[in-house]
């Protein structure tokens, strides 16, 4: 979250990048995948085991939690978006109150100021809502397969960019064409319900393997050599390497690393990455309607000005980030644990 932040913050800017953000996006959708598919088939084997009808109630109380903890906070950060006068959600309020906003982003092509994360919100809304179909109701021997189909066809999507521009200008954004990062998790999540060790040395060799040909491919790409058309698999073997990480992350960083993911600031980060999320791409928008003269003040463009400007920028992330918990995600955390104790 912090470098997605300062990713957000600092390329207005002009400011070189200098490294690709956007890794830690496809981890939390790699993540997504594996957190919601495992969840969703504990719950499949406490239902089968009482013999009865249950897949209607199911997927009820699962739409309400998925409301409770996912909803409840996006809706609030819209209403935010529209009081600091966020133009695109103005202008296009429908694609955003009915999570469409990343297939609006990719018809108009290009970022709308303030809102264009939340093209990833409504990506994983619309995998939220048809994920539980695919576990909860297909044969259980046919997931490996299902999920390997949702997985191969991002690529062969990233294939026909080309074809697809003719109506879409950012192909990319649409949610076919991250579907393995979600069904990759999947397969994770899957594969240990089936018994796989999470420090299966096998996982170990092929996430390793995947990084390798990933970095390759970018690599190979950013300067300039040929490909020879495996771009399109590139963010597969992403997904597959970043299972390995998360393989490591639940086994624990020992040492040093270990020390600092466990600091408690950075703990308290991730308590409110939601918020943080949700609100950070805003808050330069509400410093306008605050603070306007750290805009046309000339001396808020020299680089201690600007540092100031994104001191000004996080401070208002992170109050309405811990607004947003206190407010809004911790209580209604509460009623979630209530619903899912007496399910």
């Amino acid at each position: 979250m912090i470098a997605i932040s300062w990713d957000h913050w600092a390329s207005p800017l002009g400011w070189p990048r200098i490294f690709p953000f956007e890794l830690f996006l496809f981890f939390f959708l790699v993540l997504t995948g594996y957190l919601i598919t495992g969840g969703l088939l504990r719950e499949r084997d406490r239902k089968e085991e009482k013999r009865m009808p249950w897949r209607a109630a199911a997927l009820k109380n699962y739409q309400i939690r998925r409301g409770l903890r996912i909803l409840a906070p996006y809706y609030a950060a819209l209403a935010f978006g529209l009081l600091i006068q966020a133009r695109d959600i103005w202008q296009a309020p429908l694609w955003y109150f009915l999570h469409a906003s990343n297939i609006h982003v990719a018809l108009i092509g290009y970022w709308p100021d303030g809102t264009s994360h939340f093209w990833s919100l409504a990506m994983q809304q619309q995998f939220y809502l048809v994920w539980p179909f695919v576990i909860w109701f297909l044969p259980r021997q046919w997931l490996p397969a299902a999920m390997l189909l949702c997985a191969a066809i991002s690529p062969i999507t990233r294939l026909f960019h080309p074809a697809l521009q003719a109506t879409f200008a950012w192909p990319q954004l649409l949610t076919w064409d991250s579907l393995d990062y979600f069904a990759i998790g999947g397969l994770f999540a899957l594969a240990q319900h089936r018994g796989m060790s999470l420090e299966s040395p096998a996982l170990k060799i092929l996430s390793w393997v995947c990084l390798a040909c990933y970095v390759t491919l970018f690599g190979a790409d950013a300067l300039g050599y040929p490909t020879f058309g495996l771009r399109s698999v590139q963010q597969t073997f992403l997904s597959v390497s970043l299972c390995g990480f998360i393989a490591a992350a639940i086994v624990g960083f020992q040492g040093a690393v270990g020390k600092i993911l466990e600091n408690g600031v950075l703990q308290k980060i991730g308590q409110l990455s939601y918020g943080i999320y949700l609100y950070h791409n805003m808050a330069p928008l509400a410093a306008g309607k605050i603070l306007p003269w750290i805009f046309w003040n000339p001396w808020f463009e020299t680089v201690p000005g600007v540092m100031i400007r994104m001191i000004i920028y996080a401070a208002i992330t992170w109050t309405l980030a811990l607004a947003s918990w206190r407010w809004i995600e911790s209580p209604l955390q509460s009623v979630r644990s209530r619903m899912a104790a007496s399910a």
